[in-house]
């Protein structure tokens, strides 16, 4: 007797991934009414930025900054006592981290199960055509599924080093370092992006003593230029050993740890002992076993091909996020999807423009910037000047024993300003007025 064939199941809208650009177009769209399927691999929805990336390091991140403020305390007339130094209470740290995260992720997965025609599945989707795909979930035989339009939100990962030794124990990507059940002893980053400079700082308030190697002559060197390298600065007189120009050559292992060769600019070479290496290459799109073999959709080493509108080379099938390329934001990942949901439901749409897009660096202090660098307007064509202000003379950063410095780039002619930076405490909230 022959098996009855498995009948497919038919949704409106099948979602490839549950972070900053998957759930918040799934979720818009059921609340309008259409059958989604929301397939997330990962731990829950939420994606790289809840569960190894933007979340846990400002955990961190925060926990690092009170331990600063506590040793400074005596600045601003507190003292603790002779026997009262503070310390680090790295179990307690994990634990908070961990808290904060399976609140979030439950919050998000009871706000996608409120919704009854958003079918969330916690397993794998791959394409098997233009309206075709494959779920696969722990346990059970894959079930293929009909769509009328797909969007693909699987984000990035991060870029690993082809290097002698970059596979040993103790050479770690940044999810990996987020996981640390200790804080080391040594950490040396590999990598001067905004990911290798706050890994960077964090240990190195938390106690680590820290190497940082950039290959690029300044760190950060997508930001505006100054402000780079007076943050640059600050990392220097932290004690963070800081090499830049500087390429790594091998890693082998030694008595206590890892030992870094490299060589910089001028082919002088040295080397760094360390106890554990952390690599900071950036992230690049994850499109393994998406299926794309099975459609038109064209993609490249910096991303998916798709139009002003996010659709791909198949009409039916967009894409949002990291998985695009460059910028690789979560709050950009969230504008590309809630302007795709109004598009789809055949509503006017403001699909986010790169030149409108502000970034923030959680370094310390933070460094937050919104439209042109003077390098960047430059290189468009434009005729600009910069005005800078130092907080050194604001009252506000003076209370706060902070410094830092603000800088506008305008077009010299009309004055309109193409570019707000800021590199201090607080320019995460500042640069909110500039957009």
């Amino acid at each position: 007797m022959n098996a009855t064939p498995q009948q497919d199941e038919v949704v409106d809208v099948l979602v490839i991934g549950g972070g900053p650009g998957g759930t918040p177009v799934a979720l818009a769209l059921a609340q309008a009414g259409r059958r989604v399927m929301l397939v997330e691999q990962g731990d829950g929805l939420g994606g790289t930025c809840l569960f190894e990336g933007c979340i846990p390091s400002k955990i961190f991140r925060e926990s690092a900054l009170r331990l600063h403020a506590a040793d400074r305390a005596a600045e601003f007339g507190i003292g603790f006592g002779a026997a009262m130094k503070p310390v680090v209470d790295w179990p307690r740290v994990l634990a908070r981290k961990q808290a904060i995260l399976a609140g979030r992720a439950a919050a998000a997965l009871r706000n996608a199960q409120a919704l009854p025609t958003l079918q969330v599945v916690h397993g794998h989707a791959r394409l098997r055509g233009p309206h075709a795909a494959e779920i696969s979930v722990a346990g059970a035989a894959p079930r293929p599924l009909r769509f009328a339009h797909a969007i693909l939100a699987t984000g990035a990962q991060a870029s690993r080093l082809a290097l002698a030794g970059s596979d040993l124990a103790g050479v770690l990507a940044p999810e990996q370092l987020l996981a640390l059940d200790r804080v080391p002893e040594s950490l040396l980053m590999i990598g001067g992006g905004p990911i290798g400079v706050e890994m960077a700082q964090i240990f190195r308030l938390l106690g680590s003593r820290v190497a940082l190697l950039h290959s690029r002559e300044r760190i950060l060197p997508s930001m505006e230029a100054d402000l780079a390298l007076q943050l640059q600065q600050r990392l220097l007189g932290a004690g963070i050993d800081l090499r830049c120009g500087a390429r790594a050559q091998s890693i082998v292992p030694v008595t206590n740890g890892l030992r870094v060769a490299y060589r910089d600019a001028q082919g002088n070479s040295g080397q760094i002992e360390t106890q554990l290496v952390g690599l900071a290459l950036g992230r690049v799109p994850r499109v393994v076993d998406l299926g794309l073999e099975h459609t038109r959709i064209r993609h490249d080493g910096k991303g998916l091909r798709v139009d002003a509108q996010l659709q791909t080379d198949e009409p039916d099938v967009y894409a949002v996020g990291d998985l695009l390329g460059q910028p690789m934001f979560a709050h950009w990942a969230t504008a590309q999807a809630q302007a795709l949901a109004q598009h789809l439901l055949g509503k006017p749409a403001l699909f986010p423009k790169v030149e409108h897009n502000s970034v923030v660096i959680f370094s310390h202090p933070e460094f937050a910037s919104a439209g042109l660098t003077v390098a960047q307007a430059q290189a468009a064509g434009l005729d600009v000047d910069v005005a800078t202000y130092d907080y050194a003379i604001d009252a506000r950063a003076q209370i706060g024993a902070e410094t830092g410095a603000l800088r506008l780039v305008f077009e010299r002619a009309s004055h309109r300003i193409v570019g707000v930076h800021a590199l201090i405490e607080g320019a995460s909230d500042l640069i909110g007025e500039a957009t």
